[in-house]
């Protein structure tokens, strides 16, 4: 009863608009008030109750409303690593690698990524949790970014990490709300031509019975749309029979061929065919 009103109100706040800006001031305020262990130890405790209560029982049909609880979480996880150090991480704290995989803006993985860092350098849960790192925290980026699994994979692991290793490391925060309000712009975009649809296939020999678009949409720019959230597409190559494409941001060097009869095949960074995609009917 009291999970169930909890998310209640926070559709009804989020609903009336309270949640158009993220009160990143606020939840700096209340974590600086956080002095003893067990007051920093209780805060953990209750955003782990907010993900599994709150964020993992929201409605499938309210992404944003997702989006803001999960970007929230994320932000409040790095103003506790901000203002009381990496030490304020203990080796059985779940929380920050469930702000990292149940977040699906795919930017904001590569933003977070700085914090999942600082929990391998104290070690402990991080390294056997699922699939444990970094095969768990690399499929995440693999599925938000591609949709594309890399489970068995692991002699490439040490190279991806590298990639990833390169993005700026510097404002966290602001670059959480900014890809957090990006997609919620995106979403308010009208479609004005849908380019073509394929089926997602995270492996060469499974595909889903769910598809993905390429879409120009009335930015007059072109994205990749898989489920509800869109990603830039960056031409790098406009040849009379193939586009070649890269998603914007993305970390692996990987990109996209589509050809003039809309056959789309994903490559990596070495021009090795990922993904032959099958065309959706």
């Amino acid at each position: 009863m009291i999970k169930g009103l909890v998310l209640f109100l926070f559709l009804i706040i989020f609903s009336t608009g309270l949640f158009a800006q993220i009160p990143i001031q606020n939840y700096r305020e209340e974590i600086l008030k956080l002095k003893s262990e067990s007051e920093k130890d209780t805060y953990w405790q209750s955003l782990y109750k907010t993900d599994q209560d709150t964020l993992l029982r929201l409605p499938t049909d309210n992404i944003t409303a997702y989006d803001s609880l999960s970007t929230t979480l994320m932000i409040k996880t790095s103003l506790m690593f901000e203002i009381h150090g990496k030490e304020v991480y203990k080796k059985n704290n779940v929380v920050p690698i469930l702000n990292f995989t149940h977040n699906y803006l795919s930017k904001a993985n590569l933003i977070f990524w700085p914090i999942i860092n600082q929990c391998v350098e104290i070690g402990g849960y991080i390294n056997n949790f699922a699939t444990g790192f970094p095969a768990y925290q690399l499929e995440a980026i693999s599925n938000n970014f591609y949709q594309y699994s890399l489970s068995g994979q692991e002699e490439k692991y040490a190279k991806l990490v590298d990639k990833i290793e390169a993005f700026p490391k510097d404002s966290i925060i602001p670059k959480l709300v900014a890809a957090y309000q990006n997609q919620k712009e995106l979403r308010t975009l009208n479609i004005k031509e849908v380019i073509g649809q394929w089926y997602v296939q995270p492996f060469k020999n499974l595909k889903e019975d769910f598809c993905f678009q390429i879409l120009k949409l009335s930015d007059d720019n072109i994205y990749i749309k898989h489920g509800e959230y869109f990603q830039k597409l960056l031409l790098l190559d406009d040849g009379n029979r193939m586009k070649k494409y890269k998603i914007e941001n993305e970390p692996f060097g990987w990109y996209y061929k589509l050809s003039s009869d809309n056959q789309l095949k994903l490559y990596n960074s070495n021009h090795e065919n990922l993904i032959e995609y099958s065309q959706c009917n």
